[in-house]
Parts: C-alpha cells; sequence; structure tokens
C-alpha cells in the first residue's frame, strides 16, 4: 500500500516536510502542526512523517498561502472517516460533476462547486 501512497502524493505534484510547509506559510512548526490537526490544511503521515502536499499551496504576498476552499474538502473527509489520502486522491482526480480535477476547480475559486462535489463523492446527503 505504500508504493500506492507515494504514486498518489507524486501525481499530486509532491509533498512539504512539516517544517518546509510551516517556512513556506511563514508559521511555526507548531502552527503548521494544529493547522493540519483542525483540518484547516490537508496533511497526513507518510513513511512515519508528517507530508504537506504542495498542490494545496499558492503564492501569496511575500509567503505561500493555502488554496481557498481546501479546509471544507479536508474536513467533510474526516467527518466521514475517509481520510486524508482519500482527499488527496478525490482532489487530483477529474470529478464529473464539476467536469475537471477538484483542485483545479479550487485555483479557479469554485469551491461551493468542489464542496458539492466531495459530498456526492462522500455519498453526503444535501439537506
Amino acid at each position: 500500500m505504500d508504493a500506492f501512497y507515494a504514486t498518489l502524493l507524486e501525481a499530486a505534484g509532491g509533498g512539504f516536510s512539516l517544517a518546509e510547509a510551516a517556512e513556506a506559510l511563514a508559521i511555526s512548526r507548531q502552527a503548521m502542526h494544529e493547522q493540519i490537526s483542525t483540518g484547516w490544511v490537508l496533511g497526513m503521515v507518510h513513511d512515519d512523517q508528517i507530508v504537506v502536499p504542495r498542490l494545496q499551496f499558492r503564492p501569496g504576498d511575500g509567503r505561500s498561502e493555502i488554496l481557498l476552499g481546501i479546509g471544507r474538502v479536508v474536513r467533510l473527509f474526516e467527518e466521514t472517516k475517509a481520510g486524508p489520502w482519500a482527499a488527496l486522491q478525490f482532489l487530483i482526480e477529474p470529478d464529473p460533476n464539476i467536469g475537471t480535477a477538484p483542485i483545479a476547480a479550487l485555483r479557479d475559486g469554485r469551491v461551493e462547486a468542489v464542496a458539492h462535489a466531495a459530498r456526492a463523492f462522500l455519498r453526503i446527503d444535501e439537506d
């Protein structure tokens, strides 16, 4: 199963270590860990280390920022116990509900469409 995760991470553009992600966002390692723990940032354990997929970062004013909507997707996958690896797979594979990969739709600012697609993917009934 480890090869699957490595392939998935590579398909997503690789990942940062916890320290590298914190540096990119200009925050402490502890703050980065907290962002992951609370579901605002996608992070997972790979080879006994926390890895933070690069695809969720975008350039900001003098530092990187987390793409708007990532936390919403991460929390949906946490609530359903699907997990961060399933969230990563969802983000990079084309979704029929939005006609593109959800990460591309988030980059276009289509947060609501991606949230709806994630709920459909996870089979969460919408009220």
